[in-house]
């Protein structure tokens, strides 16, 4: 399968994943096989699709990352954050349907289990919707992805449950699904003032995290509500809401919930991804995931949680066309979260050629490097772990011992 932009789609052009309608994404507007034509091209481009998935014979080796099944899933969950947000913008007193929201976590996670590396795109679905339903979608979907890789250190960060309870993470992602839920009763006025600016200090702003805990507190389990009260904490402790007991003092480290500092790291990302390139539209994820680790946004964020975006979040994802410092058009095939930015590619051939394509493997090739992808100029966003080890979640986190002891179990096993 290939990754093409509806501006690079061409007549003949075979779906290869369900396509969603982009302001309902629970709505399937191609089915895998449909034949893509002029018009249909067109109305893809009118009605803000960006991109599309195409079969592409000599890379049926990339049908592992892809599930249809993990699409539809995503979509129930981004139905449900739609209801919700529908629900509290037109009743002030609205029931949240808790029951539908976990149901649709499950069911993601369900999927997710089945089909472990078709999570690789989860993050960026919705991409043409409302942005406070988009935002919410991929904060909910990156946090779970975040959290089932973290299962170890949740564990080791909710030591009063049982370690099958611990690694639950389908509050974490109602908790996602609703962190923002507050934005909607602050005064369009502060709203607007926020997206221009993303300033945090606005007392106005910070108003939204105790509104959205009122609304939720008595409606889902307490570490979902935590979650939405909690997002904006920084692990350097200069988040907010701030102690009540102490009006200079925030929770700071292991202070903050463990599902809290995983949807801080989801909501900071999103916030990178979605909204920081030219004039407040999406940025490439390379250039976001190189953002991300500078000083003034790592210092928010558990090191842990730092670590587990970059692991979920892949900066040239297979089945994306990127172009590179040799001129070459290529296709990435493989990716490491090792090295980020030095992927497997082989070239792309034209339509009818028999030749293979070439391959080649950027973590050897350090005289070549990619230089576009994602429509954007992506030379300067390139980056490389900071130490050996540096980007391995294994590696030194707590309670990865436990983790890594588990896997060497299971592969003596198998």
């Amino acid at each position: 399968m290939l990754r093409v932009t509806t501006f690079q789609a061409r007549d003949g052009m075979i779906v290869a994943m369900p396509v969603l309608h982009p302001r309902r994404p629970e709505v399937v507007l191609l089915r895998p096989g449909a034949v893509l034509d002029r018009h249909t091209i067109a109305k893809m481009r009118e009605i803000g699709l960006y991109e599309v998935w195409v079969k592409y014979p000599r890379l049926d080796c990339l049908n592992e990352y892809f599930s249809a099944g993990v699409v539809q899933a995503c979509a129930a969950v981004t139905g449900q954050i739609r209801n919700a947000l529908d629900s509290v913008i037109s009743d002030a007193h609205a029931r949240l349907d808790y029951v539908s929201y976990r149901r649709a976590v499950s069911g993601l996670l369900e999927k997710f289990c089945e089909r472990p590396k078709a999570a690789m795109f989860v993050h960026e679905l919705g991409e043409g919707s409302s942005p406070a339903l988009r935002h919410a979608s991929s904060v909910c979907l990156l946090s779970v992805l975040m959290g089932i890789k973290l299962d170890f250190y949740l564990i080791h960060e909710r030591i009063r449950l049982a370690a099958h309870s611990a690694k639950d993470v389908s509050n974490l992602g109602v908790g996602a699904m609703l962190h923002d839920i507050g934005m909607l009763r602050l005064d369009p006025a502060v709203r607007e003032r926020w997206e221009k600016t993303g300033d945090e200090s606005d007392p106005a702003f910070r108003e939204h995290v105790q509104i959205g805990y009122d609304l939720v507190r008595d409606q889902v389990e307490p570490s979902a509500a935590a979650v939405v009260l909690n997002h904006h904490q920084r692990f350097d402790g200069k988040g907010f809401p701030v102690r009540r007991e102490d009006a200079d003092a925030a929770p700071r480290k292991q202070e903050i919930h463990v599902f809290a500092r995983i949807v801080a790291g989801a909501d900071l990302f999103t916030r990178i991804h979605q909204t920081g390139g030219p004039n407040g539209g999406a940025m490439p994820t390379v250039r976001a995931l190189k953002q991300i680790q500078q000083p003034h946004n790592a210092c928010r964020l558990d090191p842990i949680v730092l670590k587990a975006i970059l692991n979920v979040v892949p900066a040239y994802a297979p089945g994306t066309i990127v172009t590179l410092s040799t001129g070459h058009e290529c296709v990435v095939t493989q990716w490491s979260h090792e090295t980020p930015c030095r992927p497997v590619v082989e070239t792309l051939l034209p339509e009818g050629r028999d030749a293979d394509p070439e391959v080649f493997d950027l973590r050897e090739r350090k005289d070549i490097s990619i230089v576009r992808a994602e429509g954007h100029a992506v030379a300067d966003d390139n980056f490389a772990a900071p130490a050996p080890h540096a980007y391995d979640l294994l590696h030194g986190a707590p309670g990865a011992e436990n983790r890594a002891a588990e896997l060497l179990r299971h592969r003596k096993a198998s």
